[in-house]
């Protein structure tokens, strides 16, 4: 019977990706240990500390389907241990070269490598996942870049920006993840061989050199000294996710407040052939998506909590804390790609409104060109001056529903250093989004240089 929304059948991948799903599936997470046991006994052969026919035995049966899974289920009924009800299938359909499974090798060694191989798998998919974002987020930033709309500061309207802009600082922003991704794989992607208490004593004086050979046939690096205590390479795992949900949860947030009736200048639109009404409103459209994302995004937070307090561990081994983190790594690891699935889906289809952009810029008239009026004025009257004959004008114009250009108009001050270019101006709010064309232009360049430079760094390392 599936609890979990991750194991919905007739709601399926509501909260969940299928590729996410398949990384922390049962069979996937024991299958990695199965890999982790045939690295292991291969390498040990390769250095003469096993036979290799008892190497090749236990590569041919480290494979979930030799195994005999009832016995497995039935043995978890009795042993309490994570791994060993698997490793004593594992010995059985070995026969006598069964002696030689999981030889020197603690069980932590096992299920930590394991999850390590399964968040490899996971930062691929995220880096996939960012690279086309990142691509839908150029060309929007680059199709909207002169494109005017009122900016907002404290939920209240400030002075124009363009929408251009806005997309140049989502683009920014997922930027810096694209690099904190790259960052962090050198210091995440690391295995675990050190035995019982990370001194490598049941392995022998080859023990490092069974273990590069481990981790290396299972793609992993390996730690100079063993992290079964030190735990800030999967807290760091959890802050990126965290921080990556933050994002898309930022920007669904952006969409789904400009996207109220009464703004309107973007708009979630679902996929041709979904339907997001409402079941009683058949004139609604709701921001789902967005507010799925959100929903998520408050799961992902208080996990990376949890991940965070499991570093805190006693002596050599802890396992209240690695079970806690054991129970937390696959759901924010699968709700972390769901969000960023989710996320590319909304700004695939996002409905950009030019007309409401435009409407909403001139709401308010001249009073969004404030700024502007202050500094003109500041430069003959001095700002301090601008400033307490500018105000008193706008709080009348405000309160008598008066056009503010005539107050200025009329105000001899004010009239004196304002020309009628000026004047007209304020009819132009279009006009003043300062640099922003030139940010939008930069900050494509900037993602352009960067993805230039990991190709190049991808290619310096494949030689």
């Amino acid at each position: 019977m599936a609890i979990h929304p991750f194991d919905f059948k007739l709601q399926a991948d509501v909260f969940s990706t299928p590729e996410g799903r398949d990384i922390f599936a049962e069979t996937s997470r024991i299958q990695n240990w199965l890999d982790f046991e045939a690295a292991l006994a291969l390498s040990q052969a390769e250095l003469g500390i096993i036979p290799a026919a008892a190497a090749g035995i236990i590569q041919d049966n480290a494979r979930l389907s030799r195994l005999d899974e009832a016995a497995i289920a039935e043995e978890y009924t009795r042993n309490r241990n994570s791994l060993m009800p698997v490793i004593k299938a594992l010995r059985q359909a070995c026969g006598s070269a069964g002696e030689f499974v999981h030889y020197g090798a603690t069980t932590q060694d096992v299920i930590d490598s394991g999850q390590i191989i399964a968040l490899k798998q996971v930062l691929k998919i995220i880096k996939n996942n960012l690279l086309q974002i990142e691509d839908l987020l150029i060309n929007m930033a680059r199709r909207y870049r002169n494109q005017a709309m009122i900016g907002r500061t404290h939920s209240q309207q400030a002075v124009p920006i363009t929408f251009g802009l806005k997309t140049a600082v989502w683009l920014s922003e997922l930027g810096r993840h694209c690099q904190r991704l790259e960052e962090l794989k050198p210091r995440l992607l690391k295995g675990q061989l050190s035995g019982a208490v990370g001194t490598m004593a049941a392995l022998g004086n080859q023990g490092r050199e069974v273990a590069r050979l481990t981790m290396g046939r299972l793609g992993l690096g390996i730690s100079t000294v063993s992290w079964h205590t030190s735990r800030d390479n999967i807290a760091e795992a959890g802050c990126f996710f965290a921080m990556l949900s933050a994002t898309a949860a930022k920007i669904a947030n952006e969409i789904f407040q400009l996207g109220k009736t009464e703004i309107m200048e973007l708009r979630e639109s679902p996929p041709s052939g979904k339907s997001a009404g409402s079941s009683t409103m058949p004139h609604k459209r709701n921001p789902v998506i967005c507010e799925r994302i959100a929903a998520i995004n408050s799961h992902i937070r208080s996990l990376s909590g949890v991940i965070m307090e499991a570093m805190i561990h006693e002596d050599e081994r802890d396992p209240r804390a690695l079970w806690s983190e054991w129970l937390a790594v696959p759901q924010i690891a699968v709700y972390t790609l769901t969000s960023l699935q989710y996320l590319q889906e909304v700004l695939s289809n996002l409905e950009v409104n030019p007309d409401a952009m435009r409407q909403n810029l001139l709401s308010h008239k001249e009073m969004i060109l404030s700024e502007w009026l202050l500094f003109r004025l500041s430069a003959v009257m001095g700002k301090k001056r601008a400033h307490e004959a500018l105000s008193p004008l706008i709080k009348r114009a405000q309160a008598e529903k008066q056009s503010l250009k005539d107050l200025l108009s009329a105000a001899p001050e004010i009239k004196a250093v304002l020309s009628p270019a000026d004047l007209s101006n304020l009819d132009h709010p279009e006009n003043y989004t300062g640099l922003a064309a030139r940010i939008v232009d930069d900050a494509i360049m900037e993602a352009a240089a960067r993805r230039r430079g990991n190709r190049a760094g991808g290619n310096h390392e494949s030689r």
